[in-house]
């Protein structure tokens, strides 16, 4: 929960809840896309009503924790479960008669309207499929949110995001005339994770503090494996996803290890560990310098074996946001509520710059209150909130005035 006054965002109330046995089995079993296609349309209807049930728990627990009330909320923001992310032109497979291309697409699974009518407030949802329709890469979204907390008036910063893929901003001196510039770098967490999945048989998901792979040894042949990527080459923005580096690529490097000889597993998870690193060098290799600082957030800032082969890859000074008192896995909530906030003030947040789009774009759709009172909420916001740094990019159209100004 947060709140923005005069354009600074204080952090009020963070929780952290996993996902209960029987959601992540749901979610599991509906992005292995077995089944057919009237059962994945039942279970994409049962998935978007369990989710909505836990999101609408963990609002009212976040909501008693802070002490204070939902309906005293302007807004909230659901960013839901991406299943389906694939944001470039292409030609469809079911398509063959007119050769037609189709605009990218990006699918996120959510219900807002039961928050919305539980709560009496606002909820904005679906950010990422606006930008797609100006021809962006509907990622990464966070980029006006990195900005606006931990910009510095004379040193370059970098923010990265260490989720299941790993995702860079660049932020500029304040104090100079510079544009941010967002791009996923390549995989985080989620090779890793698949990994330890698979060799433990389910009965750990992740790396915890990279106690594994901080035992084994990269192997080069895995790492050049993996490195073997054309989109590698791709110049920002860009983005990707589990499309390229999920299930699929996880059973192409098993496939390729039986070719090999045998590897230890703490080896393959060093050696995966290496390979994040490396990506997100290379991802930094972009800019038109490095920056002074390296800030990580996300679950992945957990691993500390992993941050300090980042730090040793990139040769970059990190430091987690825990140093700027924010737990690092409440940065993602923080930035899409701040994006709600854009949205209901009917500011655009993503810029060309970072997704690629033809032009900024108001990101999501709504889920208004039932008792009429969103337009004065809207009014509220866009009259306090001073959302915008006076950054020289400002992603404000020409022509553009807030509503009641």
């Amino acid at each position: 929960m947060i709140r923005i006054i005069h354009g600074k965002i204080e952090l009020l109330a963070y929780q952290h809840h996993s996902f209960s046995l029987t959601l992540t089995s749901w979610i599991r079993q509906f992005l292995s896309g077995d089944g057919t296609a009237e059962s994945i349309l039942e279970q994409w209807g049962d998935l978007e009503n369990l989710l909505a049930e836990t999101e609408t728990e963990m609002l009212s627990s976040l909501c008693d924790s802070a002490g204070i009330s939902p309906r005293h909320l302007h807004g909230a923001a659901t960013h839901g479960i991406t299943v389906y992310h694939k944001p470039t032109p292409h030609m469809p497979s079911w398509e063959n008669g007119k050769k037609k291309m189709l605009p990218g697409s990006t699918v996120q699974i959510a219900n807002p309207y039961h928050l919305a009518r539980k709560f009496g407030i606002p909820v904005v949802f679906d950010f990422r499929r606006a930008d797609v329709a100006h021809g962006g890469e509907g990622a990464p979204l966070a980029t006006l949110f990195h900005r606006a907390v931990f910009s510095d008036p004379l040193h370059s910063r970098a923010f990265l995001n260490l989720g299941g893929i790993a995702n860079l901003t660049f932020i500029p001196p304040s104090a100079k005339d510079g544009r941010c510039l967002s791009f996923d770098t390549g995989p985080g967490n989620m090779l890793l994770d698949l990994a330890v999945s698979h060799m433990t048989n389910g009965k750990e998901p992740y790396d915890k503090g990279g106690e594994r792979s901080a035992a084994g040894a990269s192997r080069s042949t895995v790492v050049e494996f993996l490195l073997d990527e054309r989109w590698l080459l791709k110049p920002p923005p860009k983005s990707t996803g589990r499309e390229q580096w999920g299930k699929t690529k996880f059973n192409d490097l098993l496939a390729f290890l039986k070719t090999c000889e045998p590897i230890p597993v703490n080896d393959l998870l060093a050696s995966l560990a290496e390979t994040t690193a490396i990506y997100i060098q290379k991802g930094l290799e972009w800019l038109d310098e490095p920056p002074d600082l390296l800030i990580i957030g996300g679950g992945g800032s957990h691993n500390t074996h992993l941050v300090d082969r980042i730090t040793r890859v990139t040769g970059i000074p990190a430091v987690t946001t825990d140093q700027f008192g924010w737990p690092p896995q409440a940065i993602e909530s923080m930035a899409f509520a701040y994006l709600a906030a854009l949205t209901l003030s009917g500011r655009p947040s993503s810029l060309p710059s970072t997704t690629g789009s033809e032009s900024p774009s108001v990101a999501g759709s709504i889920s208004p209150p039932q008792d009429g009172s969103l337009p004065a909420r809207i009014q509220e916001i866009c009259q306090s909130a001073e959302i915008h740094l006076p950054f020289p990019d400002r992603a404000t159209p020409p022509g553009f005035q807030i509503p009641g100004s």
